[in-house]
């Protein structure tokens, strides 16, 4: 009867100190809190939102911001799988002037018409949840934002990639006046003769409107490929880009600042570099809408050569809920960007994008014009002239930018226009802060890396349309180092291994997201589509070296011929070999070969790595050089050379 007794006071006791626990926690929010985490989940849940004593919560669910006219709070909300909901935002046909085919058939008489679709399916949604509290003297809390995904684990279409939420007030999208994502009233009082002679992505709307007036506030929360929370902030979006304004989907860009956030930068680093961005861009692909590779491709294939390019994270986007397509997260260029990259103060940068200034002071737009001027009309057939230019850009990071872009045939906007560059306004200092001008990747979507182009002499064509490149190109010092530097691209990170391996994951990777993609924007998956955009670029990569050399010998009178050099090395874990200005990947047999032009000799360098120590150079199994460097002539068929590493300091 005792013990008995003792229990029943035990759970007396119990039950009072968990009712008290119960009171103090409930007592404890000075904030609003949800039960649950922004995330996925298998199963569908209840959802409990909890505010400090004596106020009210009301919240939404379909991203418009609430207040005390939205859905009261009473009682916990049921978070399912969202999809089989009408689709709301992905019904209107306003968000581009693609959807009017009988103007474009009218005015755009040599184009067809895109062919979007409004989704006649239900597409994949996730439920945003949108509250904020009431106190009693009427007063509004700060708005808090979550997005729940249920049963995503059976959906096809975004394995590997990132899942960005994208949640903002709809007015601030689609509203006819302030929407930044429709045609609206921009279009209305745009469109005119003039603008009917444009192609139909260049129609006026509200989303080619630019500048901090167009910046609309949101939330953002970015789920890694393992479906983890990275990071759940608010910021400010808007439109990004060019004519890709005007297609469907479109880029954005977000903007951390301390007026949507106290910290002004992302709370985390988005791409591992040890950067925390103020400003990134969620890339939609540009000119490239079949594959959305060319971008990406490029800048990692050339990320090791002398100029900025920016790292690209996959993601697929829902906005305001809705499933809205398949992007790239990319770095944005600007000043922030550049202190970081290359040690320098943010505000002593100046960045000239398309001839005007994009970081830096009005009066900074002298330094370029007096550089462009410059080496435009310098005769660099003069001895001397040239290492005076070297004296005032980084010739190499002109020299890698050029090289690029001419490999992959980039034509069309360019070199007249998407082109960026950067210096410190100081000189003389050491490193990035000498002073020079560097160039910077970025837009490589268009007229570039088709099988079409394959014998495009870009060569010639951006000497006759860049005056600064035309000009450089008359001293022979600076052809001979851009021959060197456009066969080791041929030879290093666009041979077909290394082409085939960056394709390969790349297009395997957006294979699937892009199917759901297409059906979404185009109402078929384009399977085949897509496909045979991968193999275009592939085609072009795969015999593009033959025709680039053809134009760099007729353009620079270079009188040899292409000889073959074979590199070998004992140990591929020992160290690395450089040819001129690029690092040999090796083979699984250790070896390497590539073609030069006899004209001008090649120079090897050994660079042990660490518990290895170079021994020396080998010619048909015997040391001739136990210097890392090594000039190599062109006077045999075949240069055979090898470099031999042994363990020890």
């Amino acid at each position: 009867m005792k013990n008995r007794r003792s229990v029943l006071l035990g759970l007396t006791a119990l039950c009072a100190l968990l009712g008290l626990l119960f009171l103090e926690n409930d007592d404890e929010y000075t904030e609003l809190v949800f039960s649950a985490e922004s995330g996925f989940y298998e199963e569908p849940f209840m959802l409990e939102l909890h505010a400090p004593v004596g106020t009210e919560i009301y919240y939404t669910l379909d991203g418009s911001e609430p207040d005390g006219h939205a859905i009261k709070y009473t009682e916990p909300i049921l978070i399912d799988d969202a999809t089989k909901n009408d689709n709301r935002y992905a019904l209107r046909t306003d968000v581009t002037a693609g959807y009017m085919t009988e103007l474009i058939g009218l005015y755009n008489t040599d184009l067809l018409p895109p062919g979007y679709a409004v989704p006649d399916y239900p597409i994949d949604k996730c439920t945003v949840v949108r509250a904020a509290y009431v106190d009693e003297e009427g007063n509004l809390s700060g708005i808090k934002t979550g997005s729940y995904f249920v049963g995503f684990d059976e959906k096809t279409g975004y394995e590997g990639l990132n899942v960005i939420s994208v949640v903002t007030e709809p007015d601030n999208l689609f509203d006819y006046d302030t929407g930044i994502y429709v045609l609206g009233r921009t279009y209305d009082e745009t469109f005119d003769s003039a603008m009917s002679q444009r192609h139909w992505w260049q129609w006026g709307g509200n989303y080619h409107q630019r500048g901090r007036e167009w910046e609309r506030a949101a939330s953002i929360q970015i789920f890694s490929p393992e479906r983890e929370l990275v990071i759940a902030q608010d910021c400010g979006i808007r439109i990004q880009g060019g004519g890709s304004r005007g297609r469907l989907p479109r880029s954005m860009s977000f903007y951390a600042r301390e007026e949507y956030d106290e910290d002004g930068r992302f709370y985390v680093d988005l791409f591992e570099t040890g950067y925390r961005a103020d400003t990134v861009t969620l890339f939609a692909g540009g000119d490239d809408y079949s594959t959305k590779l060319r971008d990406k491709l490029v800048s990692e294939l050339a990320k090791d050569r002398n100029f900025a390019t920016m790292n690209y994270v996959p993601c697929a986007m829902f906005l305001d809920g809705e499933y809205w397509g398949i992007y790239w997260l990319t770095e944005k260029y600007d000043s922030a960007f550049l202190g970081y990259r290359y040690d320098v103060e943010k505000d002593d940068v100046i960045m000239i994008k398309n001839g005007l200034v994009a970081e830096g002071k009005e009066e900074d737009l002298d330094l370029y014009l007096e550089m462009r001027d410059y080496i435009a009309g310098t005769d660099f057939s003069v001895p001397g002239s040239y290492e005076d230019a070297c004296d005032v850009i980084d010739m190499q990071s002109f020299i890698d930018y050029y090289a690029v872009e001419i490999y992959i045939a980039r034509g069309g906007d360019w070199p007249t226009n998407n082109f960026a560059l950067w210096r410190t306004r100081r000189d003389g200092g050491d490193g990035y802060r000498d002073g020079r001008w560097r160039w910077m990747l970025y837009d490589v979507n268009s007229l570039s890396l088709s099988e079409s182009l394959i014998q495009t002499d870009t060569v010639s064509y951006t000497r006759d349309y860049d005056y600064m490149f035309d000009s450089l190109c008359r001293s022979e010092e600076f052809r001979k180092q851009f021959a060197l530097t456009l066969m080791d691209l041929a030879n290093t990170c666009f041979s077909k291994e290394s082409v085939e391996a960056y394709i390969g994951n790349a297009a395997g990777l957006m294979a699937e997201p892009m199917k759901a993609h297409n059906q979404r924007f185009f109402g078929k998956e384009n399977e085949e589509v897509y496909r045979s955009a991968v193999e275009d670029i592939r085609i072009f990569l795969e015999n593009r070296e033959p025709y680039i050399a053809q134009y760099l010998k007729e353009n620079f009178g270079l009188a040899g011929g292409l000889a073959r050099v074979k590199v070998e090395i004992n140990d591929t874990e020992a160290g690395n070999v450089i040819v001129n200005t690029a690092k040999i990947p090796f083979d699984e047999e250790n070896i390497w070969r590539g073609d030069y032009f006899t004209d001008y000799p090649i120079v090897l360098t050994a660079e042990a790595g660490a518990g290895y120590r170079f021994v020396g150079w080998e010619k048909d199994g015997e040391l001739i050089s136990e210097e890392e460097s090594l000039v190599v002539s062109f006077e045999e068929e075949e240069i055979s050379r090898k470099a031999v590493f042994v363990k020890g300091d």
